[in-house]
């Protein structure tokens, strides 16, 4: 919201400097972003006339143009802009002119001698405007100062108005704020309206959604011409940073901004017998909105039509078939107030986000309807030398009911800690209009209907402390524990400096995911990442629903390295995954994705080259798992897609399945347009974190020697050497304190369908050291269970 401090002084006059106005705004809970001066730095700009316009000989996209400066005398001008016309009055910044980002010189542009140059508004500094000239209003007097023309020797604050207080997106709400705080007199704006019995334009208003429309109001207008408005209208309209369009639409957006309520202007003659209809959009409607762009329409979008035709999207955007136009001789002015979801949904799901949706979307005061309509007709007719019917058609269904609020005056000293006597709260209250009535020890206040933020007494609390200065609240902290981390955020931390200390990056993709995806991956019909929670309004066709994989979106950001040049990628992303649930809202699972490709370690003089593959990755996975203090996963052969048949597992903790790992079958890698070889691995975070122990303690370093054995045995192919070492580390237990496979021989001396393993176990008891035969004791039990559960049998 951009506030104009000369704007503000016609309702209020803070007797203080603007640092000190936003200081005390921001501290207010209005908080001013930054202060523009805009008028400084912008010296030798006049008024100049266009007198003609000429092609320039050696280039189509540029004219020559001349104007008058106001001194008698003309200037030729090179400009490449061609929204003016002869006649026009437009910014000159003439030679030696400064501005707030160049300064002006005499320059030969293709041949031709340009002496200064036209300004567009954010040459100026008045708006991020630059697709053409700032046309300025008619009346300009030909060599005034453009500043003082523009209103640019004003100071404009710009706030960022929090999204419960509506009310201040205006220069009335503001100005209410401002005579609150300094406890000053606030002046309104004058609503009176000369209306004639005489007119009648017959306007009817039907509404078919009393839901999406609460109450609309209509007024008609007749007799009115379309024309430029005065500079005082446009220099304000500038200021806020709106542009000046016509009278009639300047009028609708001049009290927009003054009280913060939309408005619209229709042709009355484009409206079928004016007869306005609130109704939803039909299936397969299209509709051309003011800005060109023929839209269609969801079912649930709110429209403002006539018995024939779409006229608007409520609360958004009006349409072309219906806005005024040079040969406009009456206007319906629309009033209304239009549900906030309703108009919140159709300006997301349409991305077109206006002035008015900005507002309605917050809840608008359905009070301010008439008001609003009245001070706009009046300035409608001012302005376009109409006549306002005397009648108006409010259709008013469903009146809201505003609620009682009770609030004791030593809850309120009890919650700030602060004391503030009884009257002087409610002195406050009554600054900001809330009409407080004192009954016994309580305040009762009706709150009005601009203040749909206030809803119970810690509102009205907060509005006490506000005014009352928030410096006197005392800071205490409250009692408890001593913050911190909780284990899982610590884990998290763990993982992704473990995968970075392992030379792999972070990468952070998209959330959607479309329909081809799962193609692309090979995955079978029923599979669970087939399952996607389908978005209503996606942006994109190839990203329309969540994601139920990250590996799709990781593998294009791969082959995107590798098409910009890179030898190796070794990424990883901790993100959720979303299944469906039969619920309203979808599962959610953290999931850690990680994506190795291409070298692992460059070839050098002393060393060959290393590509990614199955078992450095499950390096990856042992180290990360060893980092958290987790026990080892263990690793289970797995066939199916998107792997490749012979190198991927499943992987497990405790029994609890955590997802795959592997290399990409090379069609998913042709696909994805990834190199060959690529290996990946998705792990199901949850149960890796369920399974991270408390923080360690330091405990007493041993103070007996271990002793080492080693067990070879022969087991069925079948079994995984990853069971037998978990069976081997638990059935050792607590004597075994760490297992570890370094042989695996397949030979002439082992049977056909067996294999050799061959383990190094690590002994030790923290009360004495253990004897030979002890530690064969240890090694028998272990062989013993070895053979109960795998059939194994010890090799010499």
């Amino acid at each position: 919201m951009r506030l104009s401090v000369n704007w503000l002084r016609d309702y209020v006059d803070p007797d203080v400097p603007e640092e000190e106005l936003a200081h005390r705004l921001s501290f207010s809970g209005s908080k001013v972003e930054e202060i523009h001066h805009p008028g400084r730095g912008i010296t030798d700009v006049v008024v100049a006339e266009v007198l003609a316009i000429h092609e320039h000989p050696n280039a189509d996209n540029l004219t020559l143009v001349d104007v008058e400066r106001g001194d008698g005398g003309t200037q030729r001008i090179v400009c490449g802009a061609r929204n003016f016309a002869v006649g026009d009055r437009v910014p000159l910044a003439v030679v030696g002119a400064e501005l707030p980002e160049m300064k002006i010189t005499e320059r030969k542009i293709r041949g031709e001698i340009s002496a200064g140059m036209l300004c567009s508004a954010r040459e100026l500094g008045v708006s991020k405007d630059h697709s053409g000239i700032l046309v300025l209003p008619a009346d300009a007097t030909v060599g005034d100062d453009v500043v003082r023309v523009l209103g640019l020797d004003d100071t404009i604050l710009e706030l960022e108005i929090t999204p419960n207080r509506p009310d201040l997106m205006s220069v009335v709400g503001l100005a209410r704020e401002v005579a609150a705080l300094f406890d000053l007199e606030l002046r309104l704006p004058d609503a009176e309206l000369d209306a004639s019995e005489g007119v009648d334009g017959g306007v009817q208003v039907e509404i078919q959604d009393r839901d999406g429309c609460p109450r609309y109001l209509a007024r008609y207008i007749e007799g009115v011409k379309l024309g430029p408005s005065p500079a005082h209208i446009a220099r304000r309209l500038l200021a806020a940073g709106m542009r000046s369009i016509s009278n009639i639409v300047d009028a609708t957006n001049y009290v927009l901004l003054e009280l913060g309520h939309p408005l619209h202007a229709f042709d009355a003659a484009r409206v079928a017998d004016h007869h306005v209809v609130v109704r939803r959009a039909r299936t397969g409607e299209r509709f051309v909105t003011l800005d060109g762009i023929e839209r269609e329409m969801h079912p649930d979008d709110l429209m403002i039509a006539d018995p024939t035709k779409a006229l608007a999207i409520a609360g958004v955007m009006g349409g072309q078939d219906s806005e005024v136009a040079d040969d406009t001789s009456a206007v319906i002015l629309e009033s209304a107030y239009f549900d906030h979801a309703s108009v919140a949904y159709t300006s997301r799901r349409h991305l077109l986000r206006t002035e008015a949706s900005a507002r309605f979307e917050r809840k608008m005061d359905p009070e301010a309807v008439p008001h609003a309509a009245a001070r706009c007709a009046g300035l409608i007719a001012e302005l376009a030398g109409g006549t306002v019917a005397e009648a108006e058609v409010d259709e008013h269904p469903k009146p809201l009911e505003r609620p009682k609020i009770t609030l004791r005056p030593a809850r309120t000293d009890k919650i700030l800690g602060v004391s503030i006597p009884a009257d002087e709260q409610i002195r406050y209250l009554a600054a900001l209009q809330l009409r407080p009535t004192r009954e016994d020890e309580r305040v009762v206040v009706v709150p009005p209907g601009y203040r749909r933020d206030l809803e119970r007494e810690i509102d009205l609390v907060e509005e006490v402390a506000r005014l009352a200065g928030l410096e006197r609240v005392p800071a205490t902290l409250p009692p408890g524990r001593k913050g911190g981390l909780e284990v899982e955020q610590v884990a998290e931390r763990t993982i992704r400096r473990t995968l970075v200390g392992l030379g792999l990056q972070e990468a952070w993709t998209h959330s959607f995911m479309g329909p081809q995806d799962p193609d692309m991956l090979g995955l079978p019909e029923g599979h669970p990442a087939r399952d996607m929670v389908l978005i209503a309004n996606p942006t994109t066709e190839d990203k329309t629903g969540v994601r139920t994989t990250l590996l799709p979106n990781m593998l294009r950001s791969t082959a995107r390295n590798f098409a910009h040049g890179a030898s190796a990628v070794a990424l990883f992303e901790i993100a959720r995954v979303f299944e469906s649930s039969g619920e309203p809202l979808p599962r959610e699972g953290l999931v850690l994705a990680v994506v190795l490709a291409g070298d692992r370690r460059p070839k050098t003089w002393d060393e060959e080259q290393r590509p990614w593959d199955f078992f450095g990755a499950r390096g990856v996975v042992d180290a990360l798992l060893a980092s958290l203090r987790v026990p080892p996963a263990d690793f289970t052969p797995a066939t199916g897609m998107p792997f490749h048949p012979t190198r991927a597992a499943r992987m497990s903790l405790a029994g609890t399945d955590l997802g795959a790992i592997g290399e990409l079958h090379p069609d998913v890698c042709a696909r994805f347009e990834a190199p060959s070889g690529t290996t990946v691995a998705e792990i199901a975070l949850g149960p890796v974190l369920a399974s991270v122990p408390p923080r360690p303690r330091a405990g007493e370093v041993p103070r007996y020697p271990p002793i080492y054995i080693d067990i070879a045995v022969v087991v069925p192919e079948d079994v995984p050497a990853g069971h037998v070492l978990s069976f081997v580390r638990s059935t050792g237990s607590p004597e075994v304190t760490s297992v570890r496979l370094f042989d695996l021989y397949r030979g002439e001396q082992i049977a056909a369908g067996n294999k050799s393993l061959a383990y190094a176990l690590e002994l030790r008891d923290p009360d004495k050291t253990l004897t030979d035969e002890e530690a064969g004791a240890v090694r028998d039990r272990i062989v013993a269970e070895l053979a109960s559960r795998f059939g194994a049998t010890l090799r010499a």
